[in-house]
């Protein structure tokens, strides 16, 4: 079957004389080889459902719609300047492609012109290749946030955005996030750094008081019990004593008190690990739901300022206050060297 000049489903670039094709054995539907591979799948299961061949459905239809776009991942069609699949959450894939070249011109007049506002790329004029990156991460200056613009919330955020404005689209589109990494190793120096102080002062009270009453009560009290117990263990050759034999132990020797020492240090870790898990999983919608908050604020009040401005000021990171979280940290970690 001739399929040039139609559409690969996936990569939505045309067939061309020598392309690599292959076909759904299905339905039919075509695609060039690397995309079908890479996608592992077709992705009109509709088709399948139905029995239904790709050909009598989309390739002989004038009035195909151009305005959508399908996920590769459920199938689904999507508006074409979607994000993320209004089904499945899926990141809807596009390739985005910035030609250096054409930034010379931008820095000439010293700041990107408000039609090439994404394709600006301070710094690399000149360079006589095609880069892949975009900076807005696949969403457009315009797309609506809430009543907030893409553009208003890449200031805002101010650093990565590329990771932060896709995320945001999917919390917007189907009210699911993405796992923050950094904020579950970091947790209250991550919401700090992103000027989330509130529940950034609370998370890092919460982790150092955690952190207080292990360096100094747990060395005090519950450490002795278990030296004791260890001790008592080998002389009754228990080689890899459990939780409970502490437990056991220590309720002979010492009562509910006893007890309550052996299993403080791990109440502790859980309390580490619970915070850490909560920014982890809902860090992004916080700083999304508050980012918003903020926007909305500033354009309600500066009515006559530059709005852009005063954006970029209350957003934007404060390394400082995480880099007290990292001190304070290092404090305690060097203190419990000498408890």
């Amino acid at each position: 079957m001739d399929f040039l000049g139609k559409t690969c489903p996936v990569c939505s670039q045309n067939f061309h004389e020598g392309d690599d094709v292959v076909v759904c054995p299905k339905c039919g539907a075509p695609y060039h080889r690397d995309c079908y591979k890479q996608n592992g799948k077709c992705i009109f299961p509709e088709l399948h459902k139905d029995g239904k061949n790709w050909k009598d459905v989309y390739d002989d239809d004038p009035t195909e719609n151009k305005d959508v776009i399908r996920c590769i991942s459920c199938g689904t069609e999507n508006d074409k300047n979607a994000i993320v699949c209004k089904k499945c959450g899926a990141f809807i894939s596009r390739n985005i492609s910035f030609n250096i070249n054409e930034n010379a011109e931008n820095e000439k007049n010293g700041k990107p012109g408000e039609e090439n506002f994404e394709n600006y790329i301070p710094g690399m004029s000149g360079n006589p290749f095609t880069i892949f990156i975009d900076p807005m991460g696949g969403v457009s200056k315009d797309e609506d946030f809430d009543g907030v613009s893409g553009a208003e919330l890449s200031k805002y955020v101010g650093v990565n955005t590329q990771y932060y404005l896709p995320v945001f689209a999917k919390i917007k589109s189907v009210g699911k996030s993405k796992f923050n990494m950094s904020a579950f190793l970091f947790s209250g120096a991550w919401f700090l750094f992103r000027k989330r102080y509130l529940i950034g002062i609370i998370i890092s009270v919460l982790f150092f008081i955690t952190e207080i009453i292990s360096v100094f009560l747990v060395s005090a009290y519950s450490t002795p019990i278990y030296r004791e117990a260890q001790n008592a263990f080998k002389e009754v050759n228990i080689q890899y004593p459990m939780i409970g034999n502490y437990i056991s132990f220590a309720y002979e020797h010492y009562s509910a008190a006893g007890v309550f020492w052996t299993v403080l240090p791990y109440i502790l870790i859980a309390v580490k690990l619970s915070i850490a898990v909560f920014s982890g999983f809902l860090g992004n919608k916080i700083y999304y739901k508050a980012s918003v908050k903020n926007i909305k604020m500033i354009k309600s009040k500066n009515h006559d300022g530059d709005t852009m401005k005063a954006v970029a000021e209350a957003g934007g990171t404060n390394t400082a206050a995480a880099l007290v979280f990292v001190i304070c940290y290092a404090i305690l970690s060097v203190a419990s060297l000498f408890v």
